[in-house]
């Protein structure tokens, strides 16, 4: 069973090969991501590309509900696949195929930075107040948006397991 830690590494491996299909940063993720799966063996990363490039496909242009659907959906996909990666080994081994993968969610991140849109001006007043550029995790505070550009998902957090208490 995975850890904490290896199991956010998998969900953040997973954000950033969504967030990349389908725009102009994906050709500089596909390859790192497939030799990190390929571990390498050529067949296995062949194989992996193969994998991301339908992935690329199945979300390129799609926007709006469907779009959201479809991603969240890829995103469940991956983030499975990183985990059983990881999950399949020995610790000595996992412990280095989880830092490889905190060093490729690093380099995704910054492939993924170059390619975004920069804002010139972020503003924020009064006590608590906060601009922020990238992602918000809220758990349970209320929310005032003044102004945003971009998406906007609200959800709830998922249950906990049953038999974790």
């Amino acid at each position: 069973m995975l850890d904490d830690a290896m199991t956010a590494l998998a969900a953040e491996g997973s954000t950033a090969v969504v967030q990349a299909a389908g725009t102009e940063a994906w050709r500089d993720v596909r390859g790192p991501v497939a030799r990190w799966f390929g571990r390498g063996d050529p067949a296995r990363e062949q194989a992996e590309l193969a994998r991301l490039d339908r992935t690329d496909a199945h979300l390129k242009g799609v926007e709006g509900e469907v779009g959201r659907r479809l991603r969240g959906e890829e995103q469940i996909s991956w983030r499975t696949r990183f985990e059983i990666a990881l999950d399949d080994l020995d610790d000595g081994v996992r412990r280095a195929l989880g830092d490889g993968l905190r060093e490729l969610v690093r380099e995704l991140r910054s492939v993924l930075a170059r390619g975004a849109p920069t804002v010139g001006h972020l503003t924020a007043s009064g006590p608590g107040g906060q601009a922020v550029l990238g992602s918000v995790v809220n758990h349970g505070s209320p929310v005032n948006i003044g102004e945003m550009h971009g998406d906007l998902w609200l959800d709830r957090p998922s249950p906990p397991d049953p038999a974790e208490g």
